[in-house]
């Protein structure tokens, strides 16, 4: 599907309004770990669902689904499995993503008018515009910028941390080199700073590094194997 371009700036608007929406519908204000199945069925009046997508054709690769018409989410069961959290609840943010920022553009084919208009996220389409701005709306939802630079100011102060060590210079059991092999500490540092213990740390360190906190000022690439 084509979408019009968003400015990251919009995206951002948009998952702060469904979070004071939610704040607004519930008293309840949301905070980490972000409620992604609750701002589903109680913030946004939407149903919640989990499907064995593989069981139907062409249908491996389909992580979630959103039918706008029935005001329905899918997400893909395979992801309930307690090592998965974090993209579970990514992948229910990102739908969030959809029906806040793309339910207006899903409409059934002339040719197939009963159709349910819906949008299908697959694993090998994650690099479309579609598909970037519901990360990019994920990532705002779960990682809101104030509650991230509260929690990052809280574990390392106030100033960008440069990466300018590939590998560790030390090791020791009570601190970590903040390198970028290191990466994955520096990520799981401000998950449990800010409580955003449904986050991958994956996630977590593309956020800071979208938000300036982190900078990689080496030639090594980051990893996201066992994240």
């Amino acid at each position: 599907m084509r979408v019009p371009f968003l400015e990251k700036s919009r995206i951002v608007a948009a998952a702060d309004q469904v979070l004071a929406a939610y704040a607004a519908g519930t008293g309840r204000q949301a905070q980490p770990p972000i409620p992604v199945e609750d701002i589903i069925e109680r913030g946004l009046g939407l149903r919640l669902d989990f499907v064995t997508f593989a069981a139907y054709p062409a249908g491996a690769d389909v992580l979630g689904a959103t039918y706008v018409a029935k005001k329905l989410i899918c997400i893909n069961q395979a992801l309930l499995g307690d090592r998965l959290e974090g993209r579970f609840c990514f992948t229910c943010a990102h739908e969030i993503g959809h029906w806040a920022l793309h339910r207006q553009l899903v409409a059934p084919k002339a040719s197939h008018p009963d159709d349910a208009p819906r949008i299908l996220c697959r694993s090998s389409q994650a690099k479309t515009p579609i598909e970037w701005q519901a990360d990019a709306f994920a990532s705002c939802l779960l990682m809101p910028e104030a509650m991230v630079r509260r929690a990052f100011q809280r574990a390392f102060g106030c100033e960008t941390l440069e990466l300018v060590n590939a590998q560790s210079a030390y090791a020791g059991p009570l601190c970590f080199d903040p390198c970028a092999a290191n990466w994955p500490f520096i990520a799981d540092a401000l998950r449990q700073t800010g409580g955003f213990h449904n986050v991958s740390k994956q996630a977590m360190i593309i956020r800071l590094q979208g938000l300036g906190l982190v900078r990689n000022a080496t030639s090594r690439k980051m990893a996201w194997s066992n994240t």
